[in-house]
């Protein structure tokens, strides 16, 4: 019953977010494969483990939250499977047509300072006409000269939102999100809500 109200709580706000300058979603990946990883026995730290023996299938409509507290390992599992961190032990095994899309905590810390929003997604598929992404970056709300500016002064929440960008761009077809929220102002965080 908390939940039903809580749910219908949400449906009376949702107008408060009907001019959000905000507004994207995660392209539709490639493939769809029904297994998308599995690891078995796996080990994730550094010098010692955090932990061992985590075995899991991931499905393509597999939907995971990680819940708990501080340096128990949460993002030096995520770290892990991306290929970040070696493993300690076990085995991974990635589909043939896997996709990983990674937010990582400090996601913005990766970003080249120097580049323009522009320049970073046109890294990543330089063959589509400059006009589709620049359409791209603006559901992010980089519309205008911000485009073709540096990113250097940027504030935090527009460089995390830029980097949530470039992911989405990449049509991941297994997302991988680590405090994805960090930085980013109220808005970007229902936007992000309604795209999950």
């Amino acid at each position: 019953q908390s939940r039903l109200k809580e749910l219908q709580r949400m449906v009376d706000i949702e107008p408060a977010h009907i001019d959000s300058p905000f507004r994207f979603t995660f392209r539709e990946a490639h493939k769809h494969p029904d297994m998308v990883m599995s690891v078995e026995n796996l080990a994730v730290g550094y010098a010692h483990p955090l932990f061992s023996n985590f075995s899991y299938t991931f499905n393509g409509t597999s939907r995971i939250g990680l819940l708990g507290p501080n340096g128990q390992g949460k993002s030096t599992l995520l770290k892990t499977l991306v290929g970040e961190l070696p493993r300690l032990g076990g085995k991974q095994n990635n589909a043939e047509h896997l996709v990983m899309g990674y937010c990582a905590q400090e996601q913005t810390d990766v970003l080249d300072q120097d580049a323009t929003p522009l320049q970073l997604i046109q890294r990543l598929d330089p063959k589509i006409p400059e006009q589709e992404l620049r359409n791209f970056l603006g559901s992010f709300a980089f519309r205008g000269e911000q485009v073709d500016t540096p990113i250097r002064p940027f504030s935090g929440g527009e460089k995390s939102r830029l980097a949530l960008a470039l992911v989405a761009w990449q049509r991941p077809n297994l997302l991988l999100m680590d405090e994805p929220t960090n930085h980013l102002d109220l808005e970007m965080v229902h936007a992000l809500t309604r795209a999950l």
